[in-house]
């Protein structure tokens, strides 16, 4: 008995520099990974950031929860930063190096391009 895994193809770009994205050709992906996410297909997709791949989920309809990574742009320049959580009217953000912890205001935050949350990272597809 041969059991397939079901399958769904996302969209996959390839970060090229820190202010260019190439699409590339969809990318299989089994269903189990994005099947939780509303309308996956349009709000998953594969980003190659240098030899890795990253499985991120937009921003809305998700919403970044205490530990997760975002991936977002500013000024022209892609970043990713730690979301730890909110306090008074103060966002908690760890540097995507995991180095640096700072306090921002919400508004700061809400102003940067919040493409979405890293969902799954690996080496291949």
């Amino acid at each position: 008995m041969d059991r397939k895994i079901p399958t769904v193809f996302l969209k996959a770009y390839e970060l090229i520099d820190e202010n260019s994205m190439d699409k590339l050709q969809d990318v299989e992906t089994p269903l189990i990974l994005v099947e939780t996410v509303e309308d996956f297909k349009e709000n998953t997709f594969w980003v190659k950031i240098r030899n890795l791949w990253t499985l991120i989920g937009k921003i809305p309809p998700l919403v970044p929860s205490e530990g997760d990574i975002v991936l977002f742009r500013e000024k022209g320049q892609w970043g990713l930063f730690k979301y730890l959580g909110e306090e008074d009217d103060k966002v908690i953000l760890r540097d995507g190096k995991d180095e640096r912890t700072t306090k921002v205001p919400k508004e700061a935050v809400e102003s940067l391009e919040l493409f979405g949350k890293v969902m799954r990272v690996q080496e291949r597809v």
